[in-house]
């Protein structure tokens, strides 16, 4: 079996193949990484090749900057990648945050701006696919995720799409580890939209455990950091678990506060430790010394993982994993590799199992239409994914929902068609912007800096606007 990694010059793929190794019966024979920026493509490949040697593992690595040879006989395509590199991570921050908006990659102006240089080209990709291996299944973790699988379901070419992400993962394990359970005996459910989603039941051994998890929330968040950032008052009034990223809407001023008092964005310190790092390994790649490329790579990436979030928080995530207890009980696989694997599992050798995707609703949350993608947990086996019926959500959470997944179709159409007043009228409905004047200004901005990566906004057009 061939599984072909998009984006594989990324800084995560050296993670990715490591995970691989745990998985000895996917059987897998290929494992082919293709990125359009050659010189990152040829430290991160030869990094992942030289893993693939020291773990003598069952299939050979590739890499190619050329699309069509890289998804050409593969099973299962997983993307994850991000036009206009950090660095325009860093402008989409930054253009939002002079405004006093969140510019966060996933949630508000910043997810905005990175869909609208994504959706064309995994448009264009999903083409290639249909063409080249119809039979592949695209695993999409390419933020912002769930506005890529509306883009791709909607006006895709490929069939055969999920859209993934492995927060809810990481909610099942935190209440797994605080309740003292394996994951398997635990079932948290779900529904909401990508980065926007609710708890409303924890059920061990037959028994509902939220209200006792919610009177006790204090516990809860000491001994997890995702839950660590909200107020135990609002949760117990809310009823019900928050998807961490909800932060940004419960809290957005303080978090445009904290990350100003900081005088960095997220996407700052990943460029500050991340090109540098890519210099070395480069160095130490074309020197032949890939040992000492493969310590300096986990030491940065873990410098980097202990700081998530840590600017927008006012630094509570390092606090919070120092406290961290040690338990040792079964954890559900989370990370960039572990739902990815786990729905290959499920589709190609009939494991059963219920995983949260990215998915058309088609009649799962009352009140939604039928082609708009949710987040919701799915039995997955040989014959696809099946969603589990989540009805009626309460006003306090579609009252967020109904907003986002309206700027999120007005977005993919942005995306596709160039259209600027359908861009304006996206920026201008989400919750996170407060107003017509300030959507238009970011709106400007981003259509300026991102002019490369924007072709299908024309300057004419824009000249008229």
């Amino acid at each position: 079996m061939k599984l072909t990694v998009l984006g594989g010059a990324g800084m995560r793929t050296p993670q990715l193949i490591q995970g691989l190794f745990k998985h000895p019966d996917l059987h897998l024979t290929e494992v082919t990484l293709f990125d359009t920026d050659e010189d990152r493509l040829l430290v991160m490949g030869e990094l992942s090749k030289y893993l693939v040697q020291q773990h003598d593992a069952s299939f050979k690595l590739t890499f190619t900057s050329d699309i069509r040879e890289a998804v050409k006989d593969a099973e299962f395509i997983y993307s994850a990648i991000r036009v206009g590199q950090e660095e325009s991570r860093v402008l989409d921050e930054r253009v939002a945050l002079k405004h006093g908006v969140i510019g966060q990659e996933t949630t508000g102006p910043g997810g905005f701006s990175m869909a609208l240089r994504t959706i064309p080209v995994m448009i264009e990709y999903s083409k290639i696919i249909h063409e080249v291996a119809p039979n592949a299944c695209l695993l999409n973790f390419t933020n912002p995720s769930g506005l890529l699988a509306q883009a791709l379901n909607t006006y895709g070419y490929h069939d055969k799409v999920i859209g993934i992400c492995d927060a809810h993962a990481g909610i099942k394990n935190a209440l797994g580890k605080y309740l003292r359970v394996p994951h398997t005996s635990l079932q948290a459910t779900y529904f909401g939209l990508n980065h926007l989603g609710w708890v409303p039941s924890v059920i061990v051994n037959g028994e509902d455990k939220l209200p006792e998890i919610l009177e006790n929330y204090e516990a809860l968040s000491r001994t997890s950091h995702i839950f660590s950032f909200f107020d135990p008052d609002l949760i117990r009034n809310i009823g019900m678990l928050p998807n961490e990223y909800l932060y940004y809407f419960y809290y957005h001023d303080q978090a445009v506060k904290n990350i100003q008092e900081t005088n960095e964005t997220r996407g700052e310190q990943i460029v500050k430790l991340g090109r540098p790092l890519l210099e070395r390994l480069y160095n130490h790649v074309k020197q032949g010394d890939i040992q000492r490329a493969w310590d300096d790579y986990k030491q940065t990436m873990e410098e980097r993982n202990n700081t998530y979030m840590s600017r927008e928080t006012s630094g509570n995530v390092h606090n919070v994993y120092e406290k961290e207890e040690k338990i040792e009980i079964t954890y559900e696989e989370e990370g960039y590799e572990g739902l990815a694997l786990n729905i290959i599992k499920s589709i190609k050798y009939n494991k059963q199992q219920v995983l949260t995707l990215n998915i058309p609703n088609n009649g799962t949350i009352e009140g939604l239409k039928k082609d708009d993608v949710i987040e919701a947990p799915c039995l997955v086996n040989e014959n696809g994914y099946f969603p589990l019926a989540v009805g009626e959500v309460p006003d306090v959470a579609m009252s967020l929902i109904k907003p986002v997944k309206t700027y999120e179709r007005l977005t993919v159409e942005a995306a596709i068609t160039g259209d600027y007043d359908t861009a304006l009228k996206a920026l201008t409905v989400h919750p996170l912007v407060p107003s017509y004047t300030i959507a238009k200004a970011i709106l400007d901005e981003y259509l300026e800096v991102h002019q490369q990566h924007l072709p299908q906004f024309t300057r004419e057009e824009q000249k008229v606007k």
